[in-house]
């Protein structure tokens, strides 16, 4: 017979073993969830950088780097602007004095117009360089979150996403007071184009190539870019969509409906550029060597020059043959490697740094 103490004891130690049981039991689980939630957090953290890097074009571009006519422009991290160019009476003095500038965007037009725009952290806008047409009167400009100067006008996008524009009107390009869901602008030869909240298109101004027209029956785009001819756009897979049309250039040039993993587009005269999510660069054409470009964040192109921004914050850049009819004489010797050193002024961007990345 089992004596009362001895059963007590031996319950006791029953207790005490499934207690340790549910404990350890407890831990276990804790440890698993923490596990798996670690392991799930870290899962979706790789997919968004993966998938970020298109989907995140939806949203108005911070462009720190940007080609205009005959000059470039490139926001430092501590929001100060670098200028390269060849233009004699550049408005150096002003642009030297910007403070604040979170993105810039350079314009122009072969008639010889020119100016550039920054962006400041408190929505206001500075311009400066060719004030003909009015394309720098953007004092009274506010709450502005992406600008995008054209020939010879300016438009900004407000955080409400309407549109506002000004400077040379002759084809109409300014006509976006109506225009409402915008969440990216792009402006170049006399015309504007807006990306819309759902991915549609809406565009006025110059229609010569029907580089406007082309656009009404997009869909499912994230980014849009303009050229000085025609319209680019990034859909939400990565694929690219241009009106560009085989009738008016080589198929070469054209035809981008091969690219893939595309986050960001460079469109130059003719010739249009593809940044990838890997940091190389594609382009239509095989007259310009992109080989050596590699982790590159950011791109933009003029009608005669590419420009690069590596990860590291510093500049790479280059000039399309497609364009060396505009470029004179004494600089086409820099097709030649062993002329490099002969790079117009607005390349010279070697020596850059701590640039801004997007």
């Amino acid at each position: 017979m089992i004596q009362p103490s001895l059963r007590k004891t031996r319950k006791d130690k029953i207790k005490i073993m499934l207690a340790v049981v549910a404990v350890v039991g407890n831990m276990s689980f804790i440890i698993w969830t923490f596990t798996g939630t670690i392991t799930n957090s870290i899962f979706h953290h790789n997919m968004s950088q993966e998938t970020s890097v298109v989907t995140n074009s939806m949203h108005h571009e911070a462009t720190t780097i940007s080609a205009g006519y005959n000059h470039t422009a490139a926001v430092r991290s501590d929001g100060t602007v670098v200028i390269a160019t060849n233009i004699v009476d550049f408005d150096y003095d002003k642009i030297l004095h910007w403070y604040d500038i979170v993105a810039i965007s350079a314009g122009g037009s072969f008639a010889g117009d020119y100016h550039t725009v920054g962006l400041r952290t408190d929505g206001t806008v500075v311009a400066a360089g060719s004030n003909e047409f009015g394309q720098l009167e953007v004092d009274g400009w506010y709450d502005i979150v992406q600008v995008s100067a054209g020939s010879t006008h300016t438009v900004g996008l407000r955080s409400d996403g309407t549109v506002v524009a000004v400077g040379r009107n002759n084809q109409g390009q300014l006509n976006v007071s109506g225009w409402r869901n915008i969440v990216a602008i792009s402006a170049n030869q006399a015309y504007t184009v807006g990306l819309r909240s759902d991915g549609t298109v809406a565009a006025v101004g110059w229609d010569g190539n029907r580089q406007i027209s082309r656009t009404r029956n997009w869909r499912g785009i994230v980014a849009i870019y303009t050229g000085r001819t025609n319209v680019v756009g990034i859909r939400s897979d990565g694929t690219v969509v241009t009106t560009r049309q085989t009738s008016f250039v080589s198929e070469r040039m054209a035809n981008v409906s091969n690219w893939r993993n595309i986050t960001a587009i460079a469109v130059g005269y003719q010739t249009p550029f593809g940044l990838r999510y890997d940091g190389t660069v594609v382009s239509t054409s095989s007259q310009i060597n992109l080989s050596d470009w590699n982790d590159i964040v950011a791109i933009s192109a003029s009608q005669n020059h590419l420009i690069g921004l590596r990860s590291d914050g510093t500049m790479v850049a280059a000039v399309s043959e497609n364009v060396v009819h505009y470029i004179p004489d004494n600089v086409r010797r820099l097709f030649n490697p062993n002329f490099r050193r002969e790079l117009p002024p607005m390349l010279q961007v070697s020596e850059w740094y701590d640039i801004k990345i997007p």
